[in-house]
């Protein structure tokens, strides 16, 4: 079993990841896009440096693209991160003999769900399947990449103690 401190942390640090997320999809569409249109811009200068003075159809077009890539990426990493953060307190829960992985991935996806669902409820916001299917696939690598790394942690202490 785990150490009250590991629990506590990995706890606190799940819901902070959600809380993270619920915040993100409270954004208004326009405060949404602008948090992802800075990036969308870095990118969009390193890329193509002339973007700028493309006709508007042409230039619209590659920043939208651009910034839609950074939507998705971002959906993608936060809920590989809830992944890895689910994965971790479970294992500190319920110790690492149990199965944790669908338990992990299950809960990152109802979570996912339910985001969708509150962007619906937000000005200018939609909720889509695609962004639950995508968000689920961030939990289910973040989960994944959890488990490999704890059995490696754990295959490196067995031929330590040996």
């Amino acid at each position: 079993m785990q150490k009250t401190w590991v629990r506590i942390l990995t706890t606190l640090t799940t819901l902070g990841l959600m809380v993270m997320i619920f915040c993100f999809s409270t954004q208004p569409a326009e405060q949404s896009d602008a948090t992802s249109g800075f990036l969308a811009v870095r990118i969009a200068d390193r890329l193509r440096p002339e973007w700028r003075s493309l006709p508007e159809k042409e230039k619209k077009e590659f920043y939208d693209g651009i910034q839609h890539t950074v939507r998705k990426c971002a959906h993608f990493t936060e809920f590989a991160l809830l992944g890895i953060s689910l994965r971790l307190c479970l294992e500190s829960w319920r110790g690492s003999g149990k199965n944790n992985g669908l338990p992990s991935w299950g809960g990152g996806t109802g979570y996912a769900a339910l985001d969708e669902l509150h962007q619906l409820m937000v000005d200018g916001r939609s909720g889509q399947w695609t962004d639950i299917l995508l968000d689920s696939a961030g939990v289910f690598c973040g989960v994944l990449l959890t488990a490999l790394i704890l059995r490696r942690l754990v295959r490196g202490q067995a031929a330590r103690t040996k």
